[in-house]
């Protein structure tokens, strides 16, 4: 009866390949599925990212009692926040907004989207944009100029990011399609 045992104590040839075929077919069923949930996540990243850019808008406004920005630049998938006089670096003209930000002593604040990330569609004061450049202003009384922006990847997944015109308060939606 030892003698037996010592006979079965491992594992075969064919058992060894049998469980790496049914790992690698069920990999193969799983790995497609993961990838899509990391494209999901960087949507959602993207869009906090990007609603908390509206925030820190809102509260250096309040803070600095001026008018601050955020610059969306829909086309190339980037925004800035800043305040008045950073409206010419987002469109390229980066020499003469310098000169005024240093003036100001504030410097903006740049975030590009991800790769994969893209900003769908824009709603402001009921019109939506798809293309070009717009802006949500944050006043220091603490409203906003107000809108909507849609941000979406290639997965048809999207989030909506809201400022209420009234207190400037920044949301959050997931947009399932």
């Amino acid at each position: 009866m030892l003698r037996a045992l010592r006979h079965r104590a491992g594992f075969t040839l064919i058992e060894l390949l049998v469980v790496l075929v049914i790992i690698s077919i069920v990999s193969g069923f799983v790995a497609p599925k993961l990838a899509g949930t990391l494209t999901n996540v960087n949507l959602r990243t993207a869009s906090k990212r990007v609603a908390a850019s509206l925030r820190y808008a809102r509260s250096q406004a309040a803070a600095q009692s001026t008018i601050y920005f955020v610059f969306f630049d829909i086309d190339r998938s980037r925004l800035m926040v800043g305040p008045n006089q950073a409206t010419a670096e987002i469109k390229g003209e980066t020499d003469e907004a310098e000169d005024d930000m240093s003036k100001s002593r504030a410097k903006p604040k740049r975030y590009n989207l991800p790769e994969n990330i893209f900003v769908k569609r824009v709603i402001l004061g009921g019109e939506e944009a798809t293309s070009g450049f717009f802006s949500i202003g944050f006043f220091p009384d603490g409203g906003s100029s107000g809108g909507t922006v849609i941000l979406g990847n290639k997965r048809g997944h999207s989030y909506s990011i809201t400022a209420d015109i009234i207190t400037g308060t920044v949301r959050i939606n997931s947009d399932e399609i």
